[in-house]
């Protein structure tokens, strides 16, 4: 067991899976009694399987935990940061000898997390849309509507290119050496591509540019898209991931952004590729951080969902011993995203995010 103090002053202990007592499966959950203060009546421990964290309910004591078998990502971290001395403010202390316990340690079977395996379908999927990758850059680069669409929402074309962007024309598919992986693509014909990444490998997010015209305002694209029977928004392929740069080589302090378009402004902008990860609707996952990030800037949405969003993650974040700042969008009727911020007022729009990343950086 290693007991951390993190910079906000909370305590967690790491466990490992051996050392939980008498646990019993919930299901979602696992209970059992607290090594801490020694629960005699009860299993107040309670942890979730899927990311190893816990507490205990009894109120005087309130632990925070983490099983290392559950989630090795973020403990390595946590760990890693002990053991380094990388994050200031941050002690550490092993606990050689057990807490009193009322009841007996026993030895729990490895509880396995199952993996959800794609479809073959979609292996085939990804795996063609990689294979035109190339293709579809040069696509980018040739079309006039692609590129007016960009233009439209102030994203630099020689930014979009050089991070990966593309566009999969109708035209293309029909290419008589394509005509076994039309229908796996169909699909995805008339979208704006940006590449994904996870530990998984790599992936797609496509935006639809169905019945857009130059000088359509983006919010009325929109409710057209919205309107049934009609292509969806974004797709993705599966796996998903991040938008932003490859996993290893992501900066020691991020910036988390809600959209791909949110990325993208922020490098017409001028922050650089590695600092900025847009989520694109997937989870965040800590153990995804290499050990160097250290800080972390929440700029997520305006609205309820991306402030009561922010609030969460920055719990999650502070409890693996990040240092977390939050910075909403100025609600100020101009847009309740960084994107249409960025493409409404260019960029003063971005003002605040600049402040507060220099200020994680001078406090680093």
């Amino acid at each position: 067991m290693l007991t951390i103090r993190t910079q906000q002053g909370r305590l967690i202990e790491i466990l490992l899976q051996s050392e939980l007592c008498d646990p019993v499966n919930m299901g979602e959950y696992v209970r059992a009694f607290c090594h801490i203060h020694g629960s005699d009546h009860q299993r107040s421990l309670s942890i979730n399987t899927s990311n190893g964290w816990g507490h205990c309910f009894n109120a005087e004591c309130n632990v925070t935990v983490l099983v290392a078998e559950w989630n090795p990502g973020v403990a390595q971290r946590l760990i890693h940061l002990y053991y380094r001395g990388l994050s200031p403010g941050f002690s550490a202390s092993h606990q050689y000898q057990s807490a009193p316990r009322r009841t007996p340690l026993v030895s729990q079977p490895l509880l396995l997390h199952s993996t959800n395996v794609p479809p073959q379908w979609q292996n085939d999927e990804r795996s063609a849309l990689l294979s035109l990758d190339k293709q579809m850059r040069t696509a980018l680069e040739r079309s006039r509507r692609a590129r007016a669409y960009l233009n439209e929402r102030g994203i630099s074309l020689e930014v979009a290119i050089s991070n990966g962007v593309c566009y999969l024309p109708a035209a293309l598919l029909k290419l008589p050496e394509l005509q076994k992986q039309r229908g796996l693509l169909n699909r995805w014909a008339e979208r704006i591509l940006l590449p994904l990444t996870s530990p998984a490998g790599k992936g797609y997010i496509g935006r639809s540019l169905w019945h857009w015209q130059p000088g359509m305002d983006e919010n009325v694209h929109k409710k057209l898209l919205d309107q049934p029977d009609r292509p969806r928004r974004w797709i993705k392929t599966n796996p998903a991931g991040w938008f932003g740069h490859d996993l290893d080589q992501l900066s020691g302090c991020l910036i988390l952004v809600e959209g791909a378009f949110d990325r993208l402004a922020l490098l017409t902008a001028g922050f650089r590729p590695e600092v900025v990860v847009a989520l694109v609707g997937t989870a965040l996952q800590i153990d995804w951080f290499p050990h160097e990030v250290k800080s972390v800037v929440l700029a997520l949405d305006g609205d309820e969902g991306g402030m009561d969003a922010m609030r969460r993650l920055a719990e999650c974040l502070a409890r693996s011993g990040l240092c977390v700042s939050l910075c909403p969008p100025i609600q100020d009727g101009c847009g309740k995203d960084w994107s249409e911020q960025w493409r409404r007022k260019g960029p003063p729009s971005l003002r605040p995010i600049y402040e507060v990343y220099t200020g994680l950086l001078r406090s680093a």
